[in-house]
């Protein structure tokens, strides 16, 4: 009984860490694929006075330029030809600006979309800029919004999981000092001597990993658990359950063995 007491007082702060880790990862992903999935959705035209070079815009607000697309005169020309004349149409077609339709690699931010324009005015053969973009602002800024709590969130968890688990370690130190102390007397190292505690922490390491684990492959099946209803039809996750259970793992163990080292060396140097 006690042994399971100790070992759910590791479980359960590591357990709680990963989860809102793996909350983070979705909300991150969920976030870039929305960029993605809203890029082809709005659109940027500029007027200039002459042929635009497009192999100068490669990049614009620091967002890479997918295409930058010509549209045509012809068919402004055609719908007031019947009205001119053949002087007057050729004219219009030595004086009418070019237009230019810029396409960007993922959705930018309203302020990324300021940088934008400054940039392209700097562009002095560029007569005017305008930008059209549906009403995805708002469900952008709420994934970008929960991109952001869930992190800080995490963070939050992770601080007070480390100070928990170290509390943990101290008092596993603490019930064994004694045998610790009869090894060492025998000529055993300290890390021999903890090797009790090291199972322990590996073993409740594990229990969180597998826990987690589950929970984050059901979870990819079954997205709608977490998000709200409009959000769900338009969201995509395309995590990658192997990457995304190899850093849980790496993150489990890590924080467990990083936790016990700083221990262990708080220990040692206190006993020795």
């Amino acid at each position: 009984m006690k042994f399971l007491k100790n070992t759910f007082a590791f479980i359960i702060p590591l357990t709680a860490m990963l989860i809102s880790f793996i909350i983070y990862i979705f909300a991150t992903n969920i976030l870039n694929n929305y960029k993605k999935t809203i890029a082809d959705d709005y659109s940027i035209v500029i007027i200039t006075n002459t042929p635009l070079i497009k192999e100068n815009i490669s990049q614009l607000a620091n967002i890479k330029v997918d295409k930058i697309i010509t549209l045509q005169n012809d068919k402004i020309i055609k719908n007031i030809s019947s009205s001119l004349s053949s002087t007057s149409v050729d004219l219009l077609k030595r004086k009418l600006p070019h237009f230019y339709k810029i396409k960007l690699e993922v959705f930018p931010t309203t302020s990324e979309l300021d940088s934008i324009k400054n940039e392209l005015y700097e562009n002095k053969n560029i007569r005017k800029v305008e930008i059209f973009s549906k009403n995805h602002n708002s469900i952008y800024l709420l994934l970008l919004l929960l991109s952001q709590i869930s992190m800080i969130l995490f963070s939050i968890i992770t601080i007070f999981a480390i100070i928990m688990i170290s509390k943990q370690i101290r008092i596993w130190f603490y019930e064994h000092h004694e045998k610790i102390t009869i090894l060492k007397l025998h000529g055993a190292s300290i890390l021999y001597s903890s090797a009790t505690i090291l199972k322990y922490a590996i073993f409740s390491s594990l229990i969180s990993f597998f826990v987690v684990s589950a929970i984050f492959i059901y979870l990819v099946g079954n997205i709608g658990i977490i998000l709200p209803d409009d959000l769900e039809n338009i969201v995509l996750v395309t995590l990658t359950i192997e990457d995304s259970l190899m850093k849980i793992f790496l993150l489990s163990f890590g924080i467990s063995i990083l936790t016990i080292i700083g221990v262990l060396l708080k220990y040692k140097m206190k006993h020795d």
